[in-house]
């Protein structure tokens, strides 16, 4: 077989690898996870299967963190925001990380009023995109903020 048709074929593969790469959002482990207040935006799962956090703020949304290429980092950019808690409201907050945007929108989930006895915690439905060299991803996330 001609090795120069092979070529092609690798390059596209090592393309293709990259750009699945990009668009992979990992949990951040569970013993470098953020205790206490805060905000944590997961994949849902059903109990007993722990859900799988992927971005970890403060209340006011400053301080996020994720894992990117298998460490955990900080993000640049965060601004300070009100904790969103009125249902039909939506907040969006941005970050950076070296090449990649990265833009978290969140809609409070239905449920307890925040505030209100037992409601401590208040949910919500987000998406998480991520831009880098040209390629957008996005994810269906849920969020809770709390203490």
């Amino acid at each position: 077989m001609n090795k120069l048709a092979l070529l092609p074929a690798i390059a596209l593969f090592l393309l293709l690898s990259t750009a699945v790469q990009a668009c992979e959002l990992q949990p951040i482990p569970i013993a470098q996870q953020h205790r206490g207040c805060g905000c944590s935006y997961y994949f849902p799962s059903r109990p007993p299967i722990r859900p799988d956090i992927v971005l970890q703020t403060d209340l006011d949304g400053t301080n996020p963190i994720m894992m990117h290429q298998g460490k955990l980092v900080n993000l640049w950019g965060a601004k300070e925001s009100p904790l969103l808690t009125q249902t039909g409201f939506s907040l969006a907050q941005h970050f950076r990380y070296q090449a990649t945007a990265i833009k978290v929108e969140n809609r409070v989930r239905p449920g307890c009023s925040w505030g209100e006895l037992g409601c401590e915690v208040v949910g919500y439905l987000s998406q998480i995109s991520t831009v880098e060299n040209y390629q957008q991803c996005q994810w269906d996330l849920q969020g809770d903020c709390g203490c």
